[in-house]
């Protein structure tokens, strides 16, 4: 068992995006590779075409139903779509966890700095030791 590689890959698959995918987005995908419009896609799954709209612009979280059908329709299985779900929204907590992230960093200013150092303190709001 080589123990890098495995410390390796699990960083990997830890590393957070710049932004989350949201699941509505491939849904908009597969739609438009279709020509499919979101009264066909209502009609073929069932689901209201208000759901279907929230969910591919990203103001609903796709829910289990919604995958049932989607499978149906494009031949994708639920758990796809389900998983896309999962991964958004743990993408979602992990990019707020890392945005609301404090960091500390320590700087040595020359004297004659110090008054400039005060205005972006203000400005910025930062915490600041002398």
């Amino acid at each position: 068992m080589h123990v890098e590689g495995k410390k390796d890959n699990m960083i990997a698959n830890n590393l957070t995006p710049l932004a989350a995918t949201h699941p509505g987005e491939m849904i908009k995908d597969e739609m438009q590779e279709r020509k499919m419009t979101q009264k066909q896609l209502e009609e073929l799954t069932g689901i209201k075409q208000s759901v279907i709209s929230e969910t591919i612009n990203g103001k609903r979280s796709l829910s289990l139903n919604f995958a049932i059908a989607l499978e149906k329709v494009f031949g994708i299985p639920a758990d796809v779509w389900m998983n896309m779900q999962t991964k958004y929204d743990i993408d979602v907590a992990n990019i707020a966890k890392r945005d609301n992230k404090s960091e500390t960093v320590k700087l040595t200013i020359p004297e004659s700095d110090h008054s400039l150092l005060l205005d972006l303190v203000r400005k910025f709001g930062w915490a600041c030791a002398f």
